[in-house]
């Protein structure tokens, strides 16, 4: 449900108790952190004090301001030792912060509105309410696209920035640290839970992917599959180009689907590995829950899609399109 936060404040000619330390009153360092924090902020200011501040006090403020500046070229140490200075505050029965007051919330763009001693303001305050309560309706109506949103902002800021790191591993189109570069891929690919395709209405899990625990990448030399580095839990071989039982010779092979899942039930993993120009990369998924060959075949397009589908692979996306763009190492 949307709230808004709303800081409704009323302004007479009393300022209230100062803060010592901080140099205003604690009723200004209330409306300063509600500002801060982006809230909706009503002012009320009574008319009498309004009327001198817009009629009298701002102009001279400005005037004093201006000249000031022009002088010293710089704005005054402290504001509310200059208003006071500038004006004569003994010939009026406000208080002299009230109009440093009014001067930093008008400079900040507030709206003030009007009110009398004695009036009732309630029906004004309502009107207020209601509005604020028809606008939220309105974004009420469109909350999943904003979630959504507001989703895209978490997923796309923090792609941005693991992008770069990855490619300021690059230099002259080279990795300089592989297993830097390697850490930051593990990292991303991130577990998820399998939900049975026999269920219609209920959402039942049978399963999960485990987060990556290791990944490998190959580079093809000569006739040789070779280990290029890892990172995480693998004890990493070298494969002959003619051993077609080796997923990572598979893969390379298969110039159509540069994407393989394959898995082991003995050591409990999927395989998920892709082919970037001269490499391949293998990511280590643990299974989680009890599996068998019949249950692994019936989800193995579901994992499938659900890693390409994934945050993970958007990162393998750009490792694909970089190395597709190098020349070999």
């Amino acid at each position: 449900m949307l709230v808004y936060n709303i800081f409704l404040l009323f302004i007479a000619d009393k300022a209230g108790t100062m803060v010592a330390d901080e140099g205003k009153t604690v009723t200004h360092l209330e409306f300063l952190r509600a500002y801060s924090e982006k809230k909706r902020l009503i002012v009320y200011v009574f008319d009498h004090i309004l009327d001198m501040y817009f009629r009298e006090i701002r102009p001279k403020i400005r005037k004093a301001l201006d000249k000031h500046i022009e002088e010293y070229e710089k704005e005054p140490e402290s504001m509310v030792n200059f208003i006071n200075e500038c004006i004569d505050v003994q010939s009026i029965a406000v208080d002299p912060y009230i109009w440093y007051f009014l001067y930093d919330a008008d400079q900040k763009g507030i709206y003030f509105e009007r009110c009398s001693i004695g009036a009732d303001i309630t029906s004004n305050i309502t009107s207020y309410l209601s509005s604020l309560f028809k606008e939220s309706l309105q974004y009420l109506n469109i909350r999943s696209e904003i979630e959504q949103s507001l989703e895209y902002v978490n997923v796309y800021g923090d792609y941005y920035e693991k992008s770069l790191e990855i490619i300021s591993l690059f230099h002259k189109g080279k990795i300089e640290n592989w297993r830097s570069f390697l850490a930051i891929l593990r990292s991303q690919m991130s577990g998820f839970n399998i939900l049975s395709l026999r269920t219609k209405y209920q959402q039942e899990s049978v399963g999960a992917i485990m987060e990556s625990n290791a990944v490998t990448v190959y580079e093809k030399i000569g006739d040789q599959m070779i280990c290029k580095e890892y990172d995480g839990i693998a004890t990493p071989d070298n494969f002959p180009f003619d051993d077609l039982t080796s997923y990572v010779v598979q893969t390379y092979r298969d110039n159509e689907n540069n994407e393989k899942l394959y898995y082991s039930l003995e050591k409990k993993t999927c395989y998920f590995l892709f082919k970037a120009g001269s490499y391949v990369f293998c990511f280590h998924l643990p299974l989680l829950g009890v599996w068998d060959h019949y249950k692994l075949q019936t989800y193995q397009e579901h994992i499938f899609n659900a890693i390409l589908e994934s945050k993970g692979y958007t990162y393998c996306y750009l490792v694909k399109t970089l190395f597709g763009g190098l020349v070999n190492e």
